[in-house]
């Protein structure tokens, strides 16, 4: 019985020093490989957290992450860098609105002087709107781009870009642009006043050639003054050529759209030619059905303009033989297609493009035969251009030249009228003239005594208003830059004369030299019924005359 004893008793031993043993070897495993495991990943993390530092202290950018109390956790050195005022302040664990406190207080910020709270709330707010990104200045004069997003455990991610250089860049260019349009508005302005004071005495020369040219002259004397009208009127051209060059580099001129009777139009241009044609005895003719009866929607002036340096150009260049206008109807729809056909001395078809380049002519020579400054055909090009159309040539050396103008002209229904009688339907219309210039003055009393009209004439627009205020009058001719007072003053002290009074509207014409877009809707915002510029023909003034008077004496309608 003992024996049988011993032996489990000897068995149970044996295991509980097996089982212990491999309960202790269990635990020693668990424990120290716990420890190694614990290790090798503290090991792995310092190592991770090591290339971390290392990779964003080579980027170029400011990094900076914080925790979701806004507490430093990592940056790197280029963050550093850019806040070196500051940079002794940063520590893990405190948090970034401190160093800003402290930075402000500093004068580390100039946009936060005298505003300092303010300042320190709204740079946390900007903290708050993920993605958003905001300059910063500093104050030693660097600029800093902030870009912040938050992490996914709504921790934060800033990122800070040196963007002084940019800055710097960028205000050069805006001080640059500034000059720039400052240089523009002195360009305009300089053109303004070159065109009032050469426009200004032109038109007294031109015009009163018009009107010496209706007396009764010997052929000598015809001949002198068809030498000095043709020089001056050169130098008119030379002019406008030079202005709307100018205009066109700066964008300055627009397209206007209006109505106008396209027969009338092209009418008024081939008579324009007519002496230049038959002083060269050069045959102008005119093939015009199209432009019958068409009322159309377009920049009138600008499509005479084309049309008139065509024509100039084809008598200029052709020395026997015709000139040939025709009018047509254009391959697109609300379209017209003007030719200009001559015999003229022509060109070399590879150089057609070259004629519509600046400051080019087709004889280019020192003793080229033909003047001009070579801007015509470039301005009507940018000109047609600008309305939507197109202008081409072809040249057949020796037998002449072929341009074509097409341009986009919309059907309208204009009322039809009579044309201007030499004299108004109710008598002598009665006209008072407001301009500076004597010689301006007396041109106009000229011209408009050939259909006997009462001239009244005064020197400057406050003598202009009291004439108004103390007597009526059919038309008032309005020149706009005048001593003491100028003419948009003034028609708008008129306008506001007879608005009190309750009477008639009197019709106001500017006439005046300066003839650039914002000049005519200057006019037209004063009160002005229409803008003419200097120089102004006979003819053109009278029938602008007895179209206003006219109207101003036409009856109302009776409306039932």
């Amino acid at each position: 019985m003992q024996e049988d004893q011993s032996q489990p008793r000897a068995l149970r031993a044996s295991l509980s020093r097996s089982f212990g043993a491999s309960i202790m070897r269990a635990l020693r495993r668990a424990m120290f490989g716990d420890r190694a495991a614990l290790e090798r990943a503290e090991r792995q993390a310092r190592q991770a957290e090591t290339r971390l530092r290392e990779a964003i202290d080579v980027l170029p950018e400011g990094i900076v992450f914080l925790d979701r109390e806004g507490r430093y956790i990592l940056w790197n050195k280029r963050y550093a860098e850019i806040y070196h005022r500051s940079a002794d302040l940063f520590a893990e664990g405190r948090r970034l609105i401190d160093t800003l406190r402290i930075g402000v207080t500093h004068g580390d910020y100039p946009d936060a002087v005298g505003r300092e709270e303010t300042w320190l709330a709204d740079r946390v707010a900007l903290m708050d709107t993920p993605g958003r990104r905001h300059q910063q200045r500093l104050a030693d004069g660097r600029w800093v781009m902030i870009e912040e997003r938050r992490t996914s455990d709504g921790g934060v991610i800033g990122l800070r870009v040196d963007i002084t250089d940019l800055k710097r860049q960028a205000d050069a260019l805006e001080t640059a642009l500034a000059r720039a349009e400052a240089a523009g508005r002195a360009k305009s302005e300089f053109l303004a006043n070159m065109s009032h004071e050469v426009r200004t005495p032109l038109n007294g020369v031109l015009g009163l050639l018009d009107v010496l040219g209706r007396d009764d002259l010997t052929e000598a004397q015809r001949d002198v003054l068809a030498a000095i009208t043709a020089s001056a009127g050169q130098l008119n051209r030379v002019l406008g050529d030079l202005l709307d060059f100018s205009r066109l580099e700066a964008g300055q001129i627009e397209i206007e759209d209006s109505a106008f009777d396209l027969a009338e139009l092209v009418d008024q241009v081939v008579v324009g030619h007519a002496k230049a044609a038959k002083d060269k005895a050069l045959a102008l003719e005119l093939r015009a059905d199209a432009a019958r009866g068409a009322q159309v929607i377009g920049d009138r002036r600008r499509v005479k303009q084309v049309l008139d340096n065509l024509l100039d150009n084809a008598v200029k260049f052709t020395d026997r033989g015709f000139v040939e206008l025709s009018v047509g109807m254009g391959e697109a729809p609300d379209s017209y297609r003007f030719e200009v056909r001559d015999t003229g001395v022509g060109f070399e078809p590879r150089d057609a493009e070259r004629l519509f380049a600046r400051f080019e002519q087709a004889d280019g020579s020192l003793t080229r035969a033909h003047g001009g400054a070579g801007l015509g055909l470039a301005i009507c090009r940018q000109l047609a251009e600008l309305m939507g159309g197109r202008i081409t040539a072809m040249g057949y050396p020796g037998r002449g030249a072929v341009f074509t103008f097409c341009a986009p002209l919309r059907s309208a229904e204009l009322a039809q009228a009579p044309r201007d009688e030499r004299r108004a339907s109710d008598g002598a219309p009665k006209v008072l003239v407001v301009d500076d210039n004597a010689v301006n003055r007396k041109l106009v009393e000229l011209i408009l005594g050939t259909i006997d009209a009462e001239v009244i004439s005064v020197e400057n627009g406050l003598e202009g208003v009291r004439a108004i205020e103390r007597e009526s009058f059919d038309l008032v001719l309005m020149d706009l830059q005048m001593p003491v007072m100028d003419g948009l003053t003034a028609i708008r002290r008129i306008r506001a004369f007879e608005g009190a009074q309750r009477g008639r509207r009197t019709p106001i014409v500017v006439l005046s030299a300066n003839v650039m877009s914002e000049h005519r809707q200057a006019s037209a915002a004063a009160g002005a019924d229409d803008h003419i510029g200097k120089p102004v023909g006979v003819e053109q003034l009278i029938g602008a005359v007895l179209a206003a008077v006219k109207d101003q004496r036409r009856p109302a309608s009776n409306v039932a």
